[in-house]
């Protein structure tokens, strides 16, 4: 279903969910049903044709030898449907918890689940993220009994205060059991688990149920969309039962901000040290618990607030905007205060610094590859400016190099360092799109109108510079509240997203009816690709096309078909993943 025609949907049922409540769920249900009714009822005819196979045979013995030959049909596409209801829910990742080390948190766990009589909680787990969230495992897949997991973000509890933080363990309760009934919180789960469903049918390949998920999912998306979407206001409602109106408002702005302020405070200064530091010398978690950060003492705290509310609520986004949260709670939308201790320190206790030095571990051991090179780059950076600054006393510098100098400038020190080399090279150079791309967002960054319109014409050269362009004007115009221009370039950021997801729906499939091309490459190219293939032993033949695209086809779409030898023992999935490898070194074609 088209953006457009979703949208309007659910517009629709949101009126008819708001008028008629209780029989919009009714509905909603009635549609699961039917999936579950269609699902189940597929194995039962695929059951029943065999079993009426094997009773003509033994009516009909002459006939078992013709029927032999299809009796096994109905029994495999039975069991490709039990196999593809039978969907593993992988558990989620985090450090596990215990009462025993953080009898704190349990017990404030504990103390939310009972005021608002919410389930059982199985597993704590703290993550790595800004986050907190609550998911439900279902241990027999379809059949249910669910484990429930709930993830509390160590980074969220450093930003909250003890009460704001008790709001959001009331939100993720919330979403369980909040509403007239738990109706709203089921079908909240059956949503994603339909959606996992989807997932696994057509990775799997399951052609049988083709039709009906493309019918029936974005119907049932679209209707369960809108309880998913009430019962974010329901999880809120949770909030303020629990803690109150003031902590459960504070709660959604500190959850709103807080991820933006700990990246201008702790990440991105963190990794501007790559450039100087082989190895990290300071740790992100020890950061963020050593010296906790409140969000009313960051400058940009009002600007990101004001941004936040005029954000307008996404259709796209089950998570409606944080003013109509806001109003709905019927708060007024400020900056939270904090005093005392945050939420990690007094949850946690004194296992907060093993638990921030734990995920500084893994972190560093996630990172340290990329953070070397980070380094590594930064000082061939350091070296080809340094050259280029040579060549410049020297004589002037050409297109190219003019451009490398601007560039490599920002990169070793900063956008305002840059900003009058960028000047100078978009004006000797005004019809370059990198010029025109790179002086633009910097203007805007400076409060420049004059980038609007060198951001248009890196867009009239370069279509490929469409989103991000767009995306820059966007929210300069929007943080100036012009919605009306800021609409505009919204306007053609979609068009550019839709363009390429047509491009991307049209490569994504191959069929005999599609039109063919000989694959086009040059003499050199196809040679590399052939001799990566020999070389993978199990190849005995090789056959590419190109196939002939309405979008963009700027950017072919090749088709490979490969024969493997006989009595080759390698696997069909590791035989693709060493083809892919093996075009991915020649450029991915």
């Amino acid at each position: 279903m088209e953006a457009a025609k979703f949208n309007a949907l659910v517009e629709r049922l949101s009126a008819r969910a708001q008028r008629f409540p209780r029989l919009y769920r009714l509905q909603v249900l009635g549609l699961a049903l039917i999936g579950y009714l269609y699902l189940f009822g597929m194995i039962f005819l695929a059951l029943l044709l065999t079993a009426g196979l094997v009773l003509l045979c033994i009516l009909q013995p002459i006939l078992l030898v013709k029927l032999l030959k299809v009796i096994w049909i109905p029994i495999a596409f039975a069991w490709t449907i039990l196999r593809a209801m039978w969907v593993r829910f992988d558990p989620p990742e985090g450090r596990a918890l215990t009462a025993a080390e953080v009898p704190q948190l349990f017990k404030e766990i504990e103390s939310v689940r009972r005021q608002i009589n919410g389930p059982q909680v199985h597993t704590v787990l703290l993550t790595e993220d800004y986050n907190a969230s609550v998911v439900q495992i279902p241990r027999l897949g379809l059949l249910g009994w669910p484990r429930n997991y709930l993830m509390v973000g160590l980074p969220m509890m450093a930003a909250m205060s003890p009460e704001q933080f008790r709001a959001v363990l009331a939100h993720e309760f919330g979403h369980l059991c909040a509403g007239d009934s738990r109706m709203t919180g089921r079908v909240y789960q059956q949503r994603i688990l339909w959606a996992r469903l989807q997932q696994q049918f057509e990775q799997r390949g399951s052609w049988a149920f083709k039709p009906f998920f493309t019918r029936f999912a974005p119907y049932f998306n679209a209707y369960s969309f809108v309880l998913a979407r009430a019962q974010e206001y329901a999880a809120d409602q949770a909030s303020v039962q629990v803690s109150g109106v003031e902590a459960a408002s504070q709660a959604l702005v500190v959850a709103g901000l807080g991820a933006q302020y700990q990246a201008s405070q702790v990440w991105e200064p963190l990794w501007k040290r790559a450039r100087f530091e082989e190895q990290p010398a300071q740790l992100p978690y020890a950061s963020l618990v050593g010296a906790p950060l409140s969000v009313s003492g960051w400058n940009d705290a009002p600007l990101k607030l004001r941004e936040a509310l005029e954000r307008e609520t996404d259709w796209s986004d089950t998570h409606p905007s944080l003013n109509d949260r806001l109003k709905a709670l019927r708060a007024e939308a400020s900056l939270p205060t904090m005093s005392g201790p945050n939420a990690a320190e007094l949850m946690l206790g004194e296992r907060l610094q093993t638990y921030a030095s734990e995920f500084d571990e893994v972190w560093k051991l996630r990172v340290s590859g990329g953070w070397r090179e980070h380094y590594r780059q930064s000082l061939v950076h350091r070296d080809q400016l340094a050259a280029l600054e040579k060549a410049r006393a020297e004589s002037a510098l050409d297109e190219e190099q003019s451009w490398q100098f601007a560039l490599l400038t920002e990169q070793v020190h900063d956008g305002k360092t840059a900003l009058p080399l960028y000047r100078a090279f978009n004006q000797d150079y005004p019809k370059d799109s990198r010029g025109q791309f790179a002086l633009g967002r910097l203007l805007l960054d400076e409060g420049d109108d004059a980038g609007l319109k060198l951001l248009d014409q890196a867009m009239a050269q370069d279509s490929e510079a469409i989103k991000a362009a767009t995306q820059y004007a966007y929210h300069y115009l929007m943080r100036l509240k012009r919605k009306e221009e800021a609409g505009r370039y919204e306007a053609k950021w979609r068009a550019r997203d839709a363009l390429e997801t047509m491009a991307n729906q049209e490569r994504a499939e191959f069929k005999p009816g599609d039109e063919y091309q000989p694959h086009g490459l040059t003499e050199a190219n196809a040679m590399l690709l052939c001799d990566s293939l020999r070389r993978l032993g199990f190849v005995k033949t090789a056959i590419m096309v190109r196939k002939r695209v309405r979008h963009l086809p700027q950017y072919p779409a090749y088709l490979l078909f490969v024969k493997k030898r006989l009595f080759t023992r390698v696997s069909n999935d590791k035989a693709m993943l060493q083809i892919q490898q093996a075009v991915n070194e020649n450029g991915g074609v």
